[in-house]
């Protein structure tokens, strides 16, 4: 990337102009008819790349709407044009399916296939089933119910020793070796969403509603169906991720029993309650050693010796403004990588708080811009530069892995114990992954469940994954509303088990890499390099790996983990 420094921009210097819906039907309508007529594949793919040039300028153009709308989510001018493209986004996707349906019924597929590779077709086809013009105004709706409620938390205002806090900048009082400090944290955290519950009962009832009615539109029985095909889940269904589900119970969450009981008693408890579970140990959990302005230079020194490349790729995204670290009032909460295709860039954005959390963020979202920079060339089509969804988190999770060598650079002696909590939060998040996934399964194969319901239904599940939570009479925890404070239910459906399976892969790379680093890092360097030309199952394999869904490879993961935490 450093040969590419002096062409690069600065993210604050990238001029921004509302693209025009006009233009982009009248690209996307010459491209229909040129495919329709096209007798050659050369002619086919001229055109097709014409369309491609198009759908990358107002990918591009929404891309850097959404981010500086994250950055500040009070300044009404980003806030408009988010409204813009919540309404229009859905007429662009449908256009767009009106070019590939073009494509797929090309007089010369097979040429078509030889030339551009079989994952696009399976995308044109995969896109065609999840929209059309009957449900565009309900898309519409639906983005602007996941808009608002990302609004509501974003102006989060929790009162806390006297001082104004977000919801991030919460969790070093939640994670307290004050137990008294830790237990009202948690209780304003608590009274902040019980004070929302009406709010987001009434939009999630609303998202429930609407989802199902579109799924309905399109021709499937509920929302199950329809979230499995928008998540481009090519090479398994809901059985196999129950099976998934069920390997966890199975394997993973007596692991977490063992784990909880072991905090329980380091940390000389009588009864280990909810407000307890984010103190893993004693003397607190591990902080960064270094103070978070110095997030930035540390992570570029570490990037450059990992890669063995200087400037490291963090550098130069950050030396030309393409990530925002710290968190602060009217800041979208959470993190995530965002790439501006026009410029083949990705974007960092996360909500730094001085906890470890902070580095294992970094490094994660690092990931996907690593893996964003790698693949830039591995298709002629945006749609296959990015795998699918789960796929992209192996990215993600890997990095955090493969980044342990290098903590003693954020936590210096104390790098042992964030190794230790880092692996041993992957590990109690499985069964959180689980339960938030068969959660959505309920939910939508149940649309007419009133909230209530909803939340009986959360607290039953958690008493499957989670059985070791005591909500010590914490009235909105207890009645099963501790669902809310995941995003993901709201914003994402049927994402959250992508983590999971994501998971169970990058600690087949982790388990490689304790004898063989240069070994694992080959594989990273492959999942990255393929971007979005292989499924799921295939791409790991492709990799060396084994399917997350194999049996054996759940108990070989939960030995390893075993050994390495010494349980």
């Amino acid at each position: 990337m450093s040969d590419e420094n002096m062409k690069m921009p600065k993210f604050s210097e990238i001029e921004y102009v509302r693209p025009s819906v006009e233009q982009f039907r009248e690209c996307a309508m010459s491209t229909r008819l040129k495919l329709m007529a096209a007798r050659e594949a050369d002619a086919a793919e001229a055109a097709i790349m014409a369309f491609q040039r198009e759908m990358s300028a107002f990918d591009t153009a929404y891309t850097i709407c959404m981010i500086r709308h994250d950055l500040d989510t009070s300044d009404q001018f980003w806030n408009d044009e988010m409204d813009f493209f919540d309404e229009n986004y859905p007429v662009i996707s449908d256009l767009s399916a009106t070019v590939y349906t073009a494509l797929l019924h090309s007089e010369i597929r097979p040429e078509l296939e030889e030339k551009f590779g079989e994952m696009i077709f399976r995308k044109t086809q995969n896109q065609r089933e999840i929209v059309n013009s009957e449900v565009l105004e309900d898309l519409a709706e639906e983005s602007s119910l996941e808009n608002d409620y990302s609004q509501i938390l974003s102006e989060a205002d929790i009162v806390f020793k006297g001082t104004h806090h977000t919801i991030s900048t919460m969790t070093p009082f939640l994670e307290s070796t004050d137990r008294e400090e830790r237990k009202k944290a948690h209780k304003a955290v608590s009274d902040y969403y019980a004070g929302q519950k009406a709010k987001f009962d009434e939009i999630y009832d609303n998202m429930v509603r609407i989802r199902t009615r579109i799924a309905h539109k399109l021709g499937f029985s509920d929302f199950v169906g329809l979230g499995y095909k928008r998540m481009e889940r090519y090479d398994y269904d809901p059985a196999k991720v129950k099976e998934f589900r069920d390997n966890v119970v199975k394997y993973i969450v007596p692991i977490t029993s063992e784990i909880r009981r072991l905090q329980k008693n380091r940390l000389d408890l009588d009864k280990l309650l909810y407000y307890d579970l984010p103190c893993l140990f004693v003397h607190g959990n591990p902080t960064p050693i270094i103070p978070e302005k110095d997030y930035f230079e540390t992570g570029s020194r570490m990037f450059a010796k990992m890669f063995d490349k200087e400037p490291s790729f963090f550098q130069v995204l950050g030396e030309h403004d393409f990530m925002d670290l710290f968190s602060r009032q009217n800041k979208a909460t959470g993190g995530y990588c965002a790439s501006l295709l026009d410029y083949g860039i990705p974007y960092i954005l996360m909500n730094a708080n001085h906890t470890a959390d902070d580095i294992a963020t970094m490094v994660h979202e690092s990931g996907h811009a690593y893996a964003a920079l790698r693949s830039i060339d591995s298709s002629q089509f945006i749609e296959c530069l990015s795998p699918t969804l789960e796929a992209c988190e192996i990215h993600s999770t890997a990095m955090e892995y493969m980044t342990y060598p290098y903590m003693e650079m954020f936590f210096g002696d104390n790098a042992d114990a964030y190794r230790q909590q880092h692996m041993t939060l992957a590990i109690l998040f499985l069964p959180y992954g689980c339960l938030v996934d068969e959660y959505q399964h309920v939910v939508y194969s149940n649309p007419d469940m009133t909230p209530e319901e909803r939340h009986a239904a959360w607290r039953e599940l958690e008493k499957k994954y989670q059985p070791d939570i005591d909500y010590d009479g914490d009235e909105f925890y207890e009645k099963g509303g501790a669902w809310m404070k995941k995003e993901h239910i709201f914003t994402s459906p049927f994402y959250y088990i992508d983590y999971c399976l994501a998971q169970v892969c990058a600690l087949q790379i982790w388990s490689i890499s304790r004898k063989n680093r240069k070994k694992a890092m080959t594989i990273y360097e492959h999942l990255c390099a393929a971007g979005g030309t292989r499924t799921l199952i295939d791409l790991v394999e492709s990799a060396g790996l084994e399917s997350p869904f194999s049996l054996d490879v759940m108990k070989k993961i939960a030995y390893q983990v075993c050994d390495y935490l010494d349980l």
